[in-house]
């Protein structure tokens, strides 16, 4: 009875996941939830699964990669890589698989986009020819060691987790560091034919010109209250288009020239990011922002950001978000896989690389790093924080530390601890900052997949039905068919949702055909980091959708040949 009802919870969650509709941590919860109440999963799993030393590295690892990402000065780095397009796509491809492959990669593309988008600005290139080549190269970077990404990680704690010896460090080199080569090699040869526009100057201006759908209110006795819409002079606006009037619960559109403004009308424009800005300049005594409680202290530029999707601003309202209080910023504009959103902004339900027009108060800076990050895709000036004088002994100590940890052969867990005790003495960080950088959903998601894949395995409910299906006799098919099955549900969802499917199977096949782990278990690590196909299946692809003005058929026209290339190079190697 038990095989079958967790037959039927394993096909839930891959529906739930390949759905998209609801959050994956949502979806384990629920199903795990589910066999807890009916008896069928014990608390045990959950209890282990919270302390697996895997599970708390990852963690402990996205917490040190904030500190990090503040000692790396990614813009003096890139201002010695070449000064050709070509040489420029190399070097930072190349910079970013290298640091992909030691500490996070989502703070390193986070902190390269603004520094691209400056250097390609000035130099006339278009900054989309190097933005999804750097996403692709830190996606590859992350599988040649098993701190890469956080999908070896959790892979590697299921493993511990279900008896199965773990990963070795450097048991990803060589197969990470060949597939990283041909991806690396298979981007810079497709980017300048497919990303690059036909004119540099042209496809730098479309990105420039990005549209956005702003929202702003009529001033009550105002320079424009009573007045129509071309006495007003909202009819010819440089390269801006007064699309609908919001009066008392009903949208007027088109609207005409002879259209009367009224007190408080809404007006909805779009247009671009550099004109809204000369709107809110110009009109200042006629338009106001929409709610009053949005305004900021000392306005600056408009700026843009992108939702990361460790954010806890997805998946609601901007007006429960208390958005203005947390970073000193109003929202003035939302886009969404290229295109301005419609409707009342403050109604508008944010999702995970949504890109913001942002008009910042003069502490949005520093509040920006004490809450969940926004990610800014323009290059802003560094606070000048106080120093504490500390700082100079935290590099020297990263270096004693991981040396007495290779030769103490201390595990990960204890010497990332060490190292974030270490930035905390030095005046890098603190308590409060390294609570902020704690993502309580992920660590959930970790633990509930870790917890289902874990009361699978040792049910043996995956082997059961594993031994009613005529598998081919030759094992190398049935570790490939799992590898494009993996390869499959990592574009179609998060990596650990992948991984937590695949993992059961894996364990299963090894039973079956007496396997090793890195024969069956390294393949799915791989394969589950083949995230090429689609920008919602991996957190920098999202980042860069917005900053470089990609489609979904840019990610198709890209990342299928980039796929093909990297599981061939995998499967060679590694069957």
């Amino acid at each position: 009875m038990s095989h079958y009802i967790y037959v039927v919870a394993f096909l839930c969650i891959v529906i739930g996941l390949l759905w998209g509709r609801f959050k994956s941590m949502h979806i384990f919860g629920l199903t795990v939830l589910a066999l807890l109440l009916s008896g069928f999963m014990g608390i045990k799993h959950i209890y282990s699964a919270a302390v697996n030393p895997s599970l708390l590295t990852v963690m402990a690892l996205i917490a040190l990669t904030g500190v990090l990402k503040k000692q790396i000065r990614i813009d003096l780095l890139l201002s010695r890589f070449g000064n050709s397009e070509k040489s420029f796509l190399f070097s930072t491809s190349a910079f970013t698989a290298l640091l992909s492959g030691l500490v996070n990669n989502t703070p390193i593309v986070a902190l390269l986009i603004p520094t691209i988008k400056q250097r390609s600005a000035a130099k006339g290139w278009n900054a989309s020819l190097f933005l999804l080549p750097i996403s692709f190269a830190a996606v590859a970077g992350g599988t040649t060691t098993l701190i890469g990404t956080s999908t070896n990680l959790v892979l590697n704690g299921m493993m511990i987790e279900n008896g199965i010896e773990g990963f070795q460090f450097f048991d990803f080199l060589i197969p990470g560091a060949l597939v990283t080569i041909g991806v690396l090699s298979v981007s810079i040869f497709l980017a300048p034919i497919i990303l690059k526009s036909e004119d540099n100057n042209e496809g730098q201006e479309l990105v420039s010109a990005r549209n956005y759908t702003t929202e702003l209110k009529v001033i009550p006795g105002g320079s424009m209250d009573g007045k129509t819409v071309k006495k007003a002079r909202l009819r010819n606006l440089n390269d801006l288009f007064l699309t609908e009037v919001y009066r008392n619960g009903e949208f007027i559109s088109p609207v005409a020239p002879e259209e009367v403004l009224q007190a408080n009308d809404t007006l909805y424009f779009t247009g671009a990011i550099e004109n809204v800005n000369e709107l809110l300049d110009q009109f200042p005594k006629g338009l106001k922002n929409v709610e009053e409680k949005f305004k900021v202290q000392g306005r600056s530029n408009l700026i843009e950001v992108i939702i990361p999707n460790n954010s806890d601003l997805i998946g609601r309202p901007l007006k429960k978000t208390n958005f203005r209080l947390r970073y000193d910023a109003v929202v003035i504009g939302v886009q969404r896989g290229g295109q301005p959103l419609k409707g009342k902004i403050g109604r508008l339900v944010l999702q995970a690389g949504d890109l913001l027009l942002l008009a910042t108060g003069k502490d949005f800076i520093e509040r920006n790093q004490e809450e969940t990050t926004l990610i800014a895709i323009e290059q802003h000036n560094r606070l000048s924080e106080k120093r504490l004088g500390r700082e100079r002994f935290f590099l020297p100590s990263v270096l004693v530390i991981i040396a007495t940890a290779f030769f103490m052969k201390w595990t990960l867990l204890i010497t990332v601890a060490l190292l974030l005790i270490s930035a905390v003495a030095c005046g890098l960080s603190h308590a409060e900052k390294l609570k902020n950088e704690f993502n309580a959903q992920l660590y959930a998601l970790l633990i509930l997949s870790v917890a289902f894949g874990s009361a699978i395995v040792e049910g043996g409910h995956a082997h059961f039905f594993l031994e009613k299906i005529n598998l081919p006799e030759n094992s190398t098919l049935a570790v490939a068919g799992l590898f494009g099955l993996t390869v499959l549900f990592t574009n179609f969802m998060t990596n650990v949702s992948a991984v937590a499917i695949a993992f059961p199977i894996a364990a299963a096949i090894m039973q079956h055909y007496d396997l090793s782990n890195l024969d069956v278990l390294l393949p799915v690590a791989f394969a589950a980091s083949a995230s090429f196909l689609t920008p919602t299946s991996y957190q920098t692809h999202l980042m860069v959708m917005g900053a470089g003005n990609y489609s979904n058929r840019d990610f198709l026209k890209m990342g299928i040949p980039v796929l093909i290339i990297y599981s061939i190079i995998t499967l060679l190697i590694l069957l």
